[in-house]
């Protein structure tokens, strides 16, 4: 035992030492190598510095230069100094440049301030108005474009733009305060939602008639509404953006769905009346309707062969070569959403447009389960004669150029009777589901149940030349409704006279009395030719006026109707 280990104490053990591989050219290497046993490198995830024998990860020579220039400055600077061909040392290792070192100004003039500030507020109204994050002015091809634009301009810092989006915020909202104030009738819409990080919010939008008769809309605010989503938490959120832009007592409606806590807090706690969106509520009498067993299977069956061709690429590329093939357009099937029967009318459209080229792939992969069968395609192509008149109602109330109030009731008319009647040929599931959308659509804008809303309705309806007639109503509902009119305006007529006997001149009284019985008539421009004379009694002047109205354009309807026959 003693014998062997002093053999092994008599050999010499290889010498461990620290070797610079040949390939290694850097200057910054001749202080660096790898451990090394016989020749052989021992380790190359580590590299040793020469100086210190302090193992360091082997990343790039990045690492070396900042260890020298840490823990060996003078042997750092030696080499600096030889690289840039001087026999003194520099005063530090070289470091990265940066990229804006590589490029130079193209001009040296700098830029007006003036011009500079007005690239900085377009700057800003660009990235509020499209929504933009603050952080666009960061990015390389941002600041590539607008030195393309103009060189001369420096782009602000994120901080900067913060700052200036928050004073072109309270400029704005001094503007919209302004501007409401000055409005004595002001409608609201409003609606909750939730975020994706389960957040509620209750978005109020005001909307408005200038002096100069521009309809002008703002959205107010968009505020969390924390705890339970009763009816009296939302309408004391409603009620705080109220109070904060400072007319409630200028609201006049409140457009909501039919949601019952917005509804009851709207009627029951703000006390305003409360105009159900239309859309809505088409929306609900349309998927009641829908809901028919056979119908509900009939569009599941679609939804199906939507979500597969959606989602299947290869079938998806067949499709498109069955479509080429005969001549149809390359469209991709819709699946529709729950919460917009129009979605499902586009999905009813497509499905039948594509029906060919889809029967001939699901004929060719076997898709059985995914196939329509005779009855169920009549069906299909029922439903969507059915729903064509609620599909044109819809795409006419998206609008926001003009109000769509006036058109509510008459819509409703409209399409009450479009359901109401069967065709001796009809089917019964159809039958059926016109029944749904009947039942529902009676329901809503109730004449008993929502007085107030039903009245002003019809008198918006009054006020607009396309449903002046009311033919939504019986006789005695239409006198009634001129009635109510006439009496409010010349409510208001005494009332505007009134104070100004306390506080206005003579002169302003005639300007005022001038204006209050001609508002029609600036309304209404050329048409308006009766009731100019001075009159004692303004009722009088108020009914010819009125009367006016209605028979010119009765027969400006006459003539439409008529193709222009009676301009001969």
């Amino acid at each position: 035992m003693s014998d062997k280990s002093d053999n092994t104490a008599g050999r010499s053990a290889p010498e461990r030492t620290i070797v610079t591989p040949p390939s290694m050219k850097s200057k910054y290497w001749r202080h660096f190598g790898f451990w090394t046993i016989g020749g052989q490198i021992e380790n190359k995830k580590n590299v040793v510095c020469k100086l210190c024998k302090r193992e360091l990860p082997y990343n790039s020579n990045t690492a070396n230069i900042r260890h020298l220039e840490k823990h060996h400055p003078l042997e750092c600077s030696e080499i600096h100094g030889k690289e840039e061909g001087s026999e003194t040392a520099g005063p530090s290792c070289p470091k990265q440049p940066r990229m804006t070192a590589f490029f130079q100004q193209t001009s040296a003039a700098a830029l007006p301030g003036q011009r500079s500030e007005a690239i900085t507020k377009s700057l800003v109204k660009f990235i509020c108005k499209d929504m933009r994050p603050i952080s666009i002015v960061e990015g390389d091809g941002f600041r590539e474009f607008c030195s393309e634009m103009e060189s001369r301009y420096k782009i602000p810092s994120r901080t900067t733009i913060s700052k200036n989006i928050i004073k072109l915020y309270d400029t704005t909202r001094a503007n919209v305060k302004q501007i409401l104030h000055d409005c004595k009738d002001i409608a609201l819409t409003t609606d909750g939602w939730t975020s994706l990080a389960t957040d509620a919010y209750v978005t109020v939008t005001a909307h408005c008639i200038t002096d100069s008769w521009e309809l002008q809309d703002f959205v107010l605010q968009t505020k969390e509404l924390r705890g339970s989503h009763t009816a009296e938490n939302v309408a004391e959120c409603i009620s705080e953006i109220l109070d904060d832009f400072n007319i409630r007592e200028s609201v006049i409606a409140v457009t909501t769905d039919n949601a019952l806590n917005y509804v009851n807090a709207v009627e029951r706690y703000l006390n305003l009346i409360n105009i159900p969106c239309v859309a809505h509520t088409i929306n609900l009498a349309v998927r009641k309707g829908l809901n028919t067993g056979p119908i509900e299977r009939t569009l599941t069956r679609l939804k199906s062969s939507a979500a597969h061709f959606n989602r299947s690429p290869t079938d998806k590329c067949l499709l498109e070569d069955k479509q080429k093939l005969l001549g149809l357009k390359n469209d991709n099937l819709i699946n529709d959403c729950v919460t917009r029967w129009n979605s499902t009318y586009g999905m009813i459209c497509r499905a039948s447009e594509q029906q060919a080229a889809v029967a001939a792939v699901i004929f060719e992969k076997k898709l059985s389960h995914l196939e329509l069968t005779t009855n169920e395609w009549m069906v299909v192509e029922n439903i969507r004669e059915t729903l064509k008149p609620f599909k044109t109602a819809t795409a006419a109330l998206s609008t926001d150029k003009y109000p769509t109030a006036p058109a509510v009731l008459p819509l409703q008319h409209i399409l009450i009777n479009q359901v109401k009647n069967f065709a001796a040929s009809e089917i019964p599931v159809i039958k059926e589901m016109k029944n749904k959308i009947y039942s529902d659509l009676s329901l809503r804008y109730d004449k008993e149940e929502r007085q107030s809303t039903f009245v002003l309705l019809n008198k918006t309806s009054f006020f607009d030349p396309r449903f002046h007639r009311l033919i939504h109503l019986s006789e005695q509902e239409k006198r009634q409704v001129q009635e109510e009119i006439q009496t409010e305006v010349i409510q208001r007529f005494v009332n505007e006279t009134d104070l100004l006997n306390e506080h206005g001149s003579s002169e302003n009284k005639e300007a005022s009395r001038k204006t209050a019985l001609s508002a029609m008539g600036d309304l209404f421009g050329d048409t308006y030719t009766c009731g100019q004379e001075e009159t004692k009694n303004c009722e009088i002047q108020l009914m010819q006026e009125m009367a006016c109205y209605r028979r010119h354009h009765s027969q400006q309807i006459a003539i439409h109707w008529n193709g222009g026959k009676n301009q001969a």
